[in-house]
């Protein structure tokens, strides 16, 4: 048990998701909450994680399916048909898009990198599962000076939130919406969001660090989906 608290330990200074929070006491009271969640989560995960999805000849999941009419299959599809590999490929290849708008569904998907590696498929389900009870959906809307903006909402209430505005992807280099969360961190660039349009109401992202790309073999962090 040490052993796998000090392990949700370590993932909790990792992007997205972990966790956000205000430096103030009602924040930090928060985020031990979301930790001790997180450890119980994780110290479930060998009973309670799904195996990966069955992969055809040519390695690809029969069941990953992306439908352009159906958002709910879609994410369906993300969350439990789609290999960990298909779905950080699923956002390299799709557009930019339009940005989402008013409030969204997050989805936590099970794909997790740590300096570029990709862990194991059972771990990951296991990681987004336990931070998917932490909060249930991100809300763009714009600051009093009329700026975009976006908020995670947590079960707790919202974060500090961060800028919304068109970037450059640090996973490809392409274009993609993104959001700095480093007011949540005390300016720490920990959790950066980066969002492209897979479908017509349907986002994948991705959420990784934020530090210097020349100092990492690649990037930390996981993925989610936006409906």
């Amino acid at each position: 048990m040490g052993g796998r608290v000090r392990a949700a330990r370590d993932l909790c200074r990792a992007p997205e998701w972990l966790f956000t929070y205000r430096m103030t006491t009602r924040r930090i009271g928060a985020s031990a909450v979301a930790g001790t969640l997180l450890a119980v989560g994780l110290a479930a995960a060998p009973s309670a994680a799904a195996g990966p999805p069955p992969s055809g000849a040519d390695g690809s999941s029969p069941g990953c399916i992306v439908d352009e009419g159906n958002r709910d299959a879609t994410v369906e599809a993300l969350k439990y048909h789609c290999s960990s590999e298909e779905i950080m490929a699923l956002f390299e290849s799709a557009p930019v898009g339009e940005a989402p708008t008013g409030t969204k569904t997050i989805t936590l998907l099970p794909v997790f990198q740590l300096g570029g590696r990709v862990v194991g498929y059972d771990n990951a389900q296991a990681l987004s599962t336990a931070q998917n009870e932490l909060g249930k959906s991100l809300t763009f809307t714009t600051t009093p000076a009329g700026d975009p903006w976006v908020h995670k909402n947590y079960v707790w209430g919202d974060d500090a939130g961060g800028p919304f505005e068109p970037g450059t992807s640090r996973i490809d280099g392409g274009p993609a919406w993104t959001a700095n969360f480093e007011r949540d961190f005390g300016g720490v660039p920990i959790s950066i969001h980066e969002y492209r349009q897979l479908t017509p109401d349907v986002w994948i992202g991705r959420d990784i660090g934020g530090g210097s790309p020349e100092r990492s073999s690649g990037p930390t962090g996981g993925a989610f989906v936006l409906s």
